[in-house]
Order: structure tokens, then C-alpha cells, then sequence
């Protein structure tokens, strides 16, 4: 996912001299990947235009420090993620990320050995959000860029700010994180519903002496 123009270039430049021109007009460019990632996180519009706005406020006092030649766009949502979590400790909370894409993966990460697998989706999404939940913020975030936001691991290396080898060795155990919580709710799930039969009691009329 490039979103890397052939005049960033100039515009930086010309932001990092000074000229807000030049930098409303990158703001024009990114504003709606920075509030894709923002309402991403959030899943509020408000504190995701928030976030949005307190993003490219950041992006120009700290737009001298860009290195010209880097794509812009990770640096914009490096500054962005950390916003949002930064806002998140605030507000003691985690962010509300859209799982949609992780659930659509959830195979490769244990879905498949769910014992409840012909339980209802619905029910699976929210134990794939309550798991998600319990991921430490930097899983969490790591997840989210390259599952929600779809970044290649050298955008997420850049935008977390970390090697690239970082990036996939949080991914692998962040995925074999999530995929512990998810067999352990499964488990929990089966254990809860087989208390409702009497030891040695199936439940069928059948299995009566």
C-alpha cells in the first residue's frame, strides 16, 4: 500500500521552509488514509477526527524532522497509531479495532480448531473481539496495521518505527497469542456447556440401561 505522490517531495520541502500552502495540501492528500486509520482504531467518528486532526497538528510541528525521500504516508500513520494510544492509556480503554479482516483470517489462527465451529457467527466475532482484547498494545498494533490496514511489513516497519524482523516475529506471536486465547475460550465454552448433563447422563433416552 504506497500512497506516495510524485510531488510529496516538493511539498515537504516546501512545508519544511515554512509554506502551510504546501502543507494543507498534503493534508488534502492524506486526510482520508490518516482518518481510515484513526476510525480504525476508534470506531468513532468523532474521536477519530480527533485524532485525525491532532495527527497532521503533530505532522507540522515535527514535518523539519521528515527525512525527504521516505514514503510520507507510514510516517503519518506512525504518528497517528501512537496518538491513539497514547489516547487509549488516558482513557484506561484499548482500541475498538475492526476485526472484520481478522475474523476473515481466523482460520489461520486457530479458528479452525474450535470446537464450537458451527456456533454462530456472531458469537465468534465477539470471542474473536474479547481475545483480541487481551493481546498486549503492541500486538494489538501490529495486528491491526498489517490485518486492518493492510501494510506491508516494510510500511509497518517504518510506521512503528522498529526492523522489519520486529515486525514479523510480533506478528508471529501475536498470532499464536490469539490463537491460545481463542482455543482457550473454545474450551471454556465446551466445559460450560457440558454442565447442564448429570455425570454419566448423555442427555438421550437411548443411553439409559
Amino acid at each position: 500500500m504506497s500512497h506516495a505522490g510524485p510531488e510529496d517531495d516538493a511539498l515537504i520541502a516546501a512545508s519544511q521552509a515554512g509554506d502551510q500552502a504546501a502543507f494543507a495540501e498534503i493534508v488534502r492528500r492524506y486526510q482520508r488514509a490518516v482518518y481510515r486509520v484513526a476510525y480504525s482504531l476508534t470506531r468513532n467518528t468523532s474521536d477519530a477526527d480527533d485524532l485525525a486532526q491532532d495527527t497532521f497538528v503533530r505532522a507540522w510541528g515535527a514535518i523539519g524532522r521528515f527525512e525527504r525521500g521516505l514514503p510520507l504516508y507510514p510516517w503519518l500513520a506512525r504518528i497517528c497509531t501512537n496518538q491513539a494510544f497514547t489516547l487509549f492509556r488516558s482513557r484506561k480503554r484499548r482500541p475498538e479495532v475492526a476485526l472484520e479482516p481478522l475474523l476473515e483470517a481466523g482460520m489461520q489462527w486457530g479458528a479452525d480448531d474450535d470446537p464450537a465451529e458451527h456456533a454462530a457467527q456472531r458469537a465468534h466475532h465477539d470471542q474473536l473481539r474479547t481475545c483480541f482484547e487481551k493481546l498486549s498494545p503492541e500486538h494489538q498494533q501490529v495486528l491491526a496495521l498489517r490485518a486492518v490496514q493492510d501494510l506491508s511489513y516494510e510500511e509497518i516497519s517504518t510506521t512503528l518505527n522498529v526492523p522489519a524482523g520486529t515486525v514479523m516475529s510480533r506478528l508471529s506471536r501475536a498470532r499464536a497469542e490469539l490463537k491460545r486465547f481463542m482455543l482457550e475460550a473454545s474450551s471454556l465454552s465446551g466445559e460450560q456447556g457440558s454442565k447442564g448433563h448429570p455425570p454419566g447422563e448423555s442427555g438421550s433416552e437411548g443411553s439409559r440401561p
